[in-house]
């Protein structure tokens, strides 16, 4: 998930993290399809989970703070995103590394964020001073 300037939602320190989670899903994809260990996949697919995690509070405390009026969905969105990241662990760590679990995780983690950043968070920029 190559970061595209297109992603960019304006708000430097919320682009700052955006471009790192691409980095982060480019990673657990590279160490998913070439054959790494599962070890390697599984660990940089915890670290996207805490990773997401500390960036959902950072933009949620700036969405409180600037009084955006949508705040309660984004939560419930930024929650029902960490609960499929949550699951995807949880099968990569039941299952392995396998050829289906990579095509899921690609898919839900990027078409996820790409939709979430292009038509979620750029709404909050109108807010943020």
């Amino acid at each position: 998930m190559t970061w595209k300037d297109s992603y960019a939602v304006g708000i430097p320190a919320i682009d700052k993290q955006h471009k790192e989670l691409c980095d982060i899903v480019d990673q657990l994809y590279a160490a998913s399809a070439s054959g790494k260990s599962a070890q390697e996949a599984l660990k940089t697919l915890q670290f996207l989970e805490s990773y997401t995690l500390r960036h959902f509070a950072d933009e949620e405390r700036l969405q409180l703070s600037s009084g955006y009026p949508k705040y309660q969905q984004h939560k419930a969105m930024h929650t029902d995103f960490i609960s499929q990241v949550t699951k995807l662990k949880k099968d990569m760590e039941a299952t392995g590394v396998t050829i289906p679990l990579i095509i899921s995780i690609n898919q839900v983690i990027s078409n996820w964020l790409i939709n979430h950043i292009l038509k979620v968070d750029r709404e909050l920029k109108d807010y943020v001073k």
